[in-house]
């Protein structure tokens, strides 16, 4: 009985093993890759993805792959290893585009011809831009709730009146004519209205587009001013691009670029923290954590850390 019941306790165990491997052996896998990067770096390639596109971004899948294999050189070439490698599926970390505010006030500005470098020259004219509009909007958001406030009293006393002509059933000739001008006269003023709202909307948009990049050049440019606020400018998220791992998978998300030679800088920064590398103080680095976008030449710090990371794999 007891050796029964202990083959039935294995078996039992074999079974419990055997399923939270077939139920969870994506995310096993995955956690072993991690492992084997962090225990061995720099001594195999860590393999690489492509996931989904936003279709917000114009960006194909074969201009993708471009960028990233010259972002991959920026630290190949110094460290004479393949250090990366493409898979057409289950690499070992996945490559994103995800499209939202960030990039969506980008190319809401890029198409209005307004520049977005991040510089504080940039920063300066863009400021000058916002208070400019927002002095713009604020007058015209004025105008309109006049405007509204008195096709408001038209349409009030519009509605009564038709109301005591039902209530007498009939109207003689004139006072039908009269009614209808003042529905016409109605028509033409809601007519105007919407024209208002339209160029508001449209102000309000670029504005807003304004305030989101301004938030973001002041966190990365560290400088020491308020966020703007107004309803609509996004606040909270200032990252052009993040490699995150999350319940042992691995991805690089891209969240905004304007131009390929700044994507594939900041492909080569998130390339360089899935291979361990840390941020680093000389803002002329690749791994600086602002985006300078001036090309994939590494510094002494960018070298440094390469070193101090690949140097644990020997």
């Amino acid at each position: 009985m007891r050796k029964f019941l202990g083959l039935f306790l294995l078996l039992a165990a074999l079974g419990a093993a055997w399923y939270q491997w077939h139920t969870h052996k994506a995310l096993y896998r995955a956690t072993a890759r991690i492992l084997q990067a962090r225990l061995f770096p720099c001594s195999f390639p860590i393999t690489y993805s492509l996931g989904a596109i936003d279709p917000g971004y114009t960006i194909t899948r074969e201009e993708l792959i471009d960028a990233l294999r010259e972002a991959e050189t920026a630290w190949e070439l110094p460290a004479r290893k393949n250090l990366f490698q493409l898979q057409e599926s289950s690499g070992a970390v996945t490559v994103l585009m995800v499209y939202d505010d960030r990039q969506a006030a980008l190319d809401k500005l890029k198409a209005l011809g307004i520049t977005t470098d991040q510089t504080l020259d940039t920063y300066k004219a863009l400021k000058a831009r916002y208070e400019t509009l927002a002095a713009q909007v604020d007058a015209q958001e004025t105008r309109l709730k006049a405007i509204v406030g008195r096709y408001k009293v038209r349409e009030a006393a519009y509605n009564a009146e038709v109301g005591r002509m039902n209530q007498r059933g009939s109207a003689p000739p004139a006072a039908v004519r009269s009614i209808n001008r003042a529905k016409d006269a109605l028509a033409t003023q809601f007519g105007g209205i919407k024209m208002i709202e339209g160029t508001l909307n449209q102000n309000v948009d670029t504005l807003n587009a304004l305030g989101t990049t301004l938030n973001q050049l002041i966190v990365q440019l560290n400088i020491k001013v308020a966020q703007y606020n107004r309803t609509g400018s996004a606040i909270g998220r200032y990252e052009e691009g993040l490699y995150r791992v999350s319940g042992g998978m691995q991805t690089i998300e891209i969240y905004k670029y304007t131009e390929r030679a700044q994507l594939v800088n900041l492909l080569a920064h998130e390339l360089g923290h899935a291979l361990g590398l840390e941020h680093v103080k000389d803002p002329q680095s690749l791994m600086f954590p602002v985006n300078s976008g001036r090309g994939l030449k590494l510094n002494a710090d960018d070298i440094g850390e390469l070193n101090r990371v690949c140097r644990r794999g020997k």
